[in-house]
């Protein structure tokens, strides 16, 4: 298995040669992001650092943070294709344009007339390609190669062809033309014809691949300069070359992006994000691969922590739950349809999730003869090929298992949602549950510890398995009672760590007491799933992404302020900036995570997720804040650019614009700023994409606008300074204070500060009188909102706030990819309280309220935050669920059945009864294909037809429609208005339940 891992570390400021595409991480922008234009047609990067992107109607500047566009209305060319882009040392930035050569230098834009001979006709021609090499920059045009001196455009190399495309390197210039390359070098000008048949090529595309072989890229294909001779590469059309400085050569081609290394194609890329119709390539100074793209703006590519296990390498469902490794070196994963096992580069299958007593395998121990196989509704055994269910093992049925481990005496335990079990080396099964102490039979997870203590997490506290009795752990020394453990790990030096969801933190045991370690302490809000150590750091996996801090750090926890420096590496929400976006992880329990070497594996809903904890994350080129600008009376200056000329008298209103050029997205950028002189201490940014500060009515004296990057170790080596001067109006001079009387002076200041004082008063009282009427006010209409929303017998919510909340709902789960893919769907359950009428009429309609009072605070405990429980009327509740992966809904109904039938109901004081529920279900939508076929209301109109067969079918069951096997909506159909029945009616649903009467006559 370390094999396998090879080549998941690499040079940190590059590309990782030996992954593949889909494992970099892409960021891609587009107008909706502030590019001024879809088309990305050229890419280069300025001394200072800024990216420039040119594009069919103007250019773009990005610094990291903020695009800012330029148009015709800054340089008449501007208005034309940008076709090329080239800074140089000097901080100039040249611009090639279907008019002409454009400079912009010191934030103005210059457009480069040409020079024509005696033999030339006068006028501009399209700059396609720019090169700068040690004689200065040079241009192709349409008789050969031009030089400039920063005024003008003129002839320095004729060439016999057009010059089409440009390569500089040590020795000279290669010229790509029609039918042939130039190489002009100091002896001479060497004509290099493409084979035959290429006579008419135009060579608009050249690149130096790592071994020195120049490639030629043309509208009739690729070509290959190899030992002195070419070679045909592949006839498609190329739209951009680039060698990058990790060896690779990327062609960007009309159908695709190719990828090759020493001669020969490793790689095609096709529909994936940012390599669709690449028409500009570039590798900027840390390493980043940008594609411009003619559609799809501008794609970052970047070497991230992670390569993605998934369908690529065989996995049948990317849906995963638990991961553990096998007595040979292979791993096994447990996902939403079986048992698969990763072994030579590709998954094969050994448990599919049919043959299981539930589909999904939530947990996993792999032993060396035999696999135990958690699932959510019991547990199996995999021998070989025969997958077996043992007697002795009945008594888990329907349980979920969330863990399973086998302890030093050979006993194997079971975490799951309906208690603690062991078996034993005799084959007896024990059982614990609250009759044996345990506050919440929901056990979470087992771990036994170094020194052999059994360890049980629950949802309501930690506790210790001895000698047949449970016994609760941390009720004394700092650990709540209601503390859901959800993740547990024993450190070399003895101290224990567990993850909870109470606030999303960590807690520290070392030995005497638990210490909360939380956002007060530096640490990003994440429910942890899994912990690892490795090279000198605890490694946090968990439904936030993943984070990691230094070991060395939680010597000190607990004692004053410490904080502990964690730092992002997988952010899937995460409560701060950084990181790598991606989505990870599943599921609390046991086999939540597997370090291989250094390689972290993780369960997600896309695969295995494969985290290098060796890789070193460098911060790439040194990065410096940059002044921008200064606006004064509503004229910009730009400081670095032009000296700074004195401000005028009366100039109190500043405002900075200010940024740091950086494009390390593992190491975001935290500036603060301040006006020395004026400021006590820094100023946070009210967003870290705003980079501006404004001052209003500074008083006259000398300050110093100051700008750091505190993400630096030293943010003031690399910190923007800018001194300037507030001078003084005239009766603010000494001279005028001397002249003026002293009493007119005093006279005046105590007339100045009555009324000052008065105006206080007035100002005062008047903004206590409108705050008192606006809070009296937003309180009245909050109220008034609650109760139109609200069920004023059960607290729940109505039919009213559905309606407003639902549609808003959908449309926020309609951006997320599984959700769109029909991978995941929201589920609507209709439940009616059987034989409701005959409570009110034996008891009372005093009893049937509090039944209904009752089902409702029963029904939300059994939902997921962010599920919605609402009273739909009469006995009608109506529950839904927000995204599920698509098939959960026998599980829910069957689970609201058997909750609510072994609930008892109190009618008084002194009677109880039990009840039961009948439960109509949909999945929304129904066909992936036609998400808006019907809206919300349509869905539960198809529900409550599901109930009432319910009902028919005995009561006490549920049942739900479905899409009929190879069933599609008619061609043609998005929508639909009317009664959803006709779905039913035409065969296009079915209906499904528990019960085959349930099912009958649909």
């Amino acid at each position: 298995m370390a094999a396998c891992l090879l080549g998941l570390a690499g040079h940190s400021l590059a590309l990782q040669p030996d992954k593949r595409f889909s494992d970099y991480v892409g960021d891609t922008w587009g107008i909706e992001h502030g590019l001024p234009q879809v088309s990305v047609l050229s890419i280069t990067q300025d001394r200072d650092g800024y990216l420039w992107l040119g594009s069919q109607g103007g250019l773009a500047r990005y610094d990291g943070s903020r695009f800012t566009g330029f148009d015709q209305r800054d340089a008449p060319e501007l208005g034309s294709h940008a076709l090329a882009l080239q800074g140089d040392d000097a901080g100039r930035l040249w611009i090639g344009t279907s008019q002409g050569l454009v400079l912009h230098k010191e934030g103005r834009f210059v457009s480069i007339p040409v020079v024509a001979g005696p033999d030339q006709a006068q006028g501009s021609f399209p700059v396609r390609a720019l090169a700068v090499t040690a004689e200065g920059l040079r241009v192709a045009g349409p008789d050969g190669i031009y030089a400039t001196d920063g005024a003008r455009l003129a002839l320095h190399h004729p060439l016999d062809g057009p010059a089409l495309s440009l390569l500089a390197d040590a020795g000279g210039l290669w010229v790509g033309s029609t039918g042939r390359v130039f190489r002009i070098g100091i002896d001479g000008v060497e004509a290099l014809p493409l084979p035959g048949g290429a006579a008419l090529a135009q060579v608009s595309q050249l690149a130096m691949d790592a071994g020195g072989d120049l490639w030629a890229g043309t509208a009739q294909g690729l070509y290959r300069r190899h030992r002195e001779a070419w070679q045909r590469i592949h006839d498609q059309p190329v739209e951009a070359i680039l060698g990058d400085r990790d060896g690779n050569l990327w062609v960007a081609t009309a159908q695709d992006l190719q990828r090759f290394r020493d001669g020969r194609r490793v790689e095609r890329i096709q529909d994936a994000a940012g390599s669709r119709a690449v028409r500009s390539l570039y590798e900027d100074r840390d390493g980043n691969l940008w594609l411009g793209s003619l559609t799809d703006g501008v794609t970052r590519l970047w070497d991230g922590w992670t390569t993605r296990l998934g369908r690529a390498h065989g996995l049948r469902n990317p849906l995963l739950w638990s991961i553990a490794a096998g007595p040979r070196g292979e791993i096994w994963v447990g996902g939403s349809d079986g048992v698969d096992v990763y072994a030579q580069d590709h998954f094969q299958v050994r448990a599919p999730g049919a043959r299981l007593p539930h589909p999904e395998a939530y947990s996993l121990l792999v032993e060396d003869d035999r696999t135990w196989i958690g699932t959510r509704s019991g547990v199996a055994v995999l021998r070989g090929s025969r997958i077996e269910v043992p007697p002795a093992l009945a008594p888990l049925r329907g349980a979920q298992v969330n863990g399973i481990v086998r302890d030093q005496a050979g006993r194997r335990w079971f975490a799951t949602t309906h208690g603690l079990f062991v078996l034993l080396p005799d084959g007896r099964v024990e059982h614990y549950a609250e009759a044996q102490g345990l506050a919440d039979r929901r056990i979470r997870l087992v771990h036994e510890t170094r020194d052999g203590r059994l360890l049980v997490g629950t949802y309501r506290g930690l506790y210790e398995w001895r000698e047949g009795r449970v016994l609760p752990l941390g009720r004394d020394s700092g650990l709540g009672d209601a503390t859901m453990v959800t993740a547990f790990h024993e450190l070399e030096d003895g101290r224990w760590i567990l993850g909870s969801t109470e606030g999303e933190e960590l807690r520290l045991f070392d030995g005497r007491r638990w210490v909360r370690l939380g956002r007060e302490q530096g640490v990003p809000a994440n429910i942890p799933f899994h912990f690892a150590v490795r090279h000198g750091y605890l490694w946090v996996a968990g439904m936030r992404g993943v984070y990691r801090l230094p070991l060395a750090d939680l010597a000190g926890a607990g004692t004053g302020q410490h904080k502990v420096a964690a730092e992002i590496v997988i952010n899937s929400g995460a409560d701060r900036a950084g990181g790598q976006p991606d989505k990870c992880c599943n599921g609390a329990g046991n086999s939540r995570g597997l370090m291989v070497d250094d390689t972290l594996w993780l369960p997600t809903r896309e695969g295995a997720l494969l985290l290098d904890t060796a890789k070193a994350q460098m911060r790439g080129v040194a990065r410096n804040v940059r002044i921008e600008r200064l606006q004064v009376q509503g004229q910009w200056l730009h400081p670095g650019t032009e000296p700074l000329p004195d401000l005028p008298v009366g100039a109190r209103d500043l405002r900075f614009e200010f940024t740091v050029p950086t494009f390390q997205p593992m190491h975001p950028v935290h500036l603060r700023y301040r006006l020395a002189g004026y400021d006590a201490g820094w100023r946070e940014l009210d967003a870290p994409h705003l980079r501006s500060a404004t001052y209003t009515n500074l008083p006259p004296g000398d300050y110093s606008f100051e700008v750091a990057d505190f993400a630096q170790a030293d943010p003031m080596a690399s910190a923007a300074r800018l001194p300037l001067a507030i001078q003084a109006r005239w009766h603010e001079t000494l001279a005028f204070r001397l002249l003026m009387p002293l009493l007119v002076t005093g006279l005046v200041y105590l007339l100045y500060v009555g009324l000052q004082r008065r105006y206080a008063r007035q100002r005062a009282a008047l903004e206590q009188l409108v705050q008192e009427r606006t809070r009296d006010l937003q309180a009245a209409n909050a109220r008034l909102e609650a109760l139109s929303f609200t069920d004023p017998l059960t607290g729940l919510h109505n039919r009213r706030y559905l309606s407003r909340q639902i549609p808003a709902d959908l449309s926020f789960y309609e951006r997320d990819e599984s959700y769109r893919a029909g991978d995941e769907v929201v589920v609507f359950a209709l439940l009616d309280v059987d034989h409701f009428k005959a409570v009110n009429d034996t008891h009372g309609h005093a009893a049937g309220d509090r039944v209904l009072e009752q089902m409702g605070a029963l029904l939300t405990g059994l939902v997921r935050k962010g599920d919605y429980v609402a009273r739909w009327g009469g006995e009608e509740f109506l529950l839904v669920f927000r995204p599920l992966p698509r098939g959960s809904v026998p599980q829910i109904g069957a689970r609201l059945c058997a909750e609510i039938n072994a609930h008892a109901f109190e009618l008084d004081d002194l009677t109880r009864r039990r009840l039961t529920a009948s439960v109509g279900l949909i999945e929304y939508p129904l066909f992936p294909d036609a998400p808006r076929l019907l809206d919300w209301e349509q869905m539960v109109t198809l529900a409550d037809r599901a109930l009432y067969r319910a009902k028919s079918a005995g009561r006490d069951t549920w049942a739900a429609f479905r899409p009929s096997p190879g069933a599609q909506p008619p061609a043609g159909v998005t929508a639909f208005e009317g009664d959803p029945s006709w779905l039913v009616d035409s065969g296009l649903l079915e209906l499904f339940g528990p019960d085959p009467a349930a099912t009958d006559d649909a």
